[in-house]
């Protein structure tokens, strides 16, 4: 769990949310395969040849890029074995 879970909360709720955290184990596993599916699908849009002729393909990839880093993060926010200090 990153440390930016209980960032500025009191002593109490620091317990409630780790607490919380370690109960949602199954639905957290669940996500992090939804979203790695998401990017693994998003990779794959994003090496499409077709898009290659599109004046607007370095848009697309800067997209698909952003896109993928954001659902990296939102990974690591969830799984366990990810701990910041």
């Amino acid at each position: 769990m990153k440390a930016s879970w209980t960032q500025g909360l009191d002593v109490e709720k620091t317990k409630e949310v780790r607490s919380d955290f370690k109960g949602s184990y199954l639905l957290r596993k669940r996500l992090v395969s939804i979203l790695e599916d998401k990017i693994r699908v998003s990779t794959a849009a994003s090496r499409s040849k077709e898009n290659y002729a599109l004046a607007s393909w370095p848009y697309l990839q800067a997209d698909a890029v952003g896109y993928e880093r954001a659902l990296n993060d939102v990974i690591s926010l969830i799984s366990d074995d990810n701990v910041e200090k």
